[in-house]
């Protein structure tokens, strides 16, 4: 069975889990570009429920992923910060994470594939995951297919648990308590 996961822009928390039951977070990087994944997207837990924030990219970059371009054609980085600090503003450890992790949403971001990798590399090591993490380029890969177990998020008593958000969401709620939810929740 293949064990690379596909490159995803802020992955979700079943996506760390599935790299932590194989034992090490290896990320297919190469291959094409598919529009309407999770390559250009990724969901946060909003006060309005689940909010899809979208990396908008240039047509005509090119197929393969590496040569994607990152479009400046509207503000998205501060739509996307607005978006993260209003969902996340009153989690308990977004003032000590949000610096850390979105430092690499940047107008002067030009390349896709580059954001990917760096969003991947930032949560990978404020989660503190305890499992290596390889790129590889190489287009195989297989979707996490993980269960999220609840943990407290900021307005889950308005829309109950959502699991399919990006580990953002976990960074922001549990803090340095995120390692042990993914170990224990790994180990399951």
């Amino acid at each position: 069975m293949n064990k690379r996961l596909p490159p995803y822009l802020f992955p979700s928390v079943s996506w760390f889990l599935q790299g932590m039951k194989w034992g090490k977070i290896e990320v297919a990087i190469g291959g094409n570009f598919e529009k309407q994944t999770s390559r250009t997207r990724f969901a946060i837990a909003g006060p309005n429920n689940i909010q899809v924030l979208s990396v908008p990219v240039a047509h005509g970059s090119g197929k393969a992923l590496a040569s994607m371009e990152i479009s400046g054609q509207n503000p998205w980085v501060k739509e996307h910060l607005r978006a993260i600090a209003t969902a996340y503003g009153s989690a308990p450890f977004y003032e000590f994470y949000d610096y850390r992790a979105l430092s690499i949403l940047s107008p002067d971001q030009t390349s896709l594939q580059t954001l990917i990798k760096e969003s991947i590399t930032r949560l990978h090591a404020q989660l503190q995951c305890p499992v290596p993490l390889l790129f590889v380029d190489d287009w195989e890969c297989v979707e996490p297919e993980m269960p999220v177990k609840p943990y407290p998020q900021v307005f889950d008593d308005r829309h109950g648990f959502r699991p399919q958000v990006s580990a953002l969401d976990l960074l922001f709620n549990l803090g340095p308590e995120a390692v042990d939810y993914l170990d224990e929740a790994a180990g399951a």
